[in-house]
């Protein structure tokens, strides 16, 4: 999985990954992605497992033009695209 900063709160993803127009800022399987968003999200006892479940879901069933989208504590936007 790749994930990647969005220029500003409000951007919105590009149609496929291959359109991002940077490199991403983190990449690794839907648990290290989930170890990386965690700790930058506005914390739940259950966030992580949640996050961790729907980004192994992404990574096993995504469509190419599938991501999701995530706002993060410090109200900067990041994309992961399977």
């Amino acid at each position: 999985m790749r994930v990647y900063a969005r220029p500003d709160l409000h951007s919105q993803a590009p149609p496929t990954a291959g359109q991002e127009r940077d490199e991403p800022i983190f990449t690794g399987t839907p648990e290290e992605v989930a170890g990386y968003l965690g700790p930058r999200m506005a914390q739940r006892t259950h966030t992580l497992a949640l996050v961790s479940g729907e980004l192994k879901h992404l990574a096993r069933s995504a469509w190419p033009t599938d991501s999701l989208t995530f706002v993060l504590k410090d109200e900067t936007t990041v994309t992961v695209w399977p």
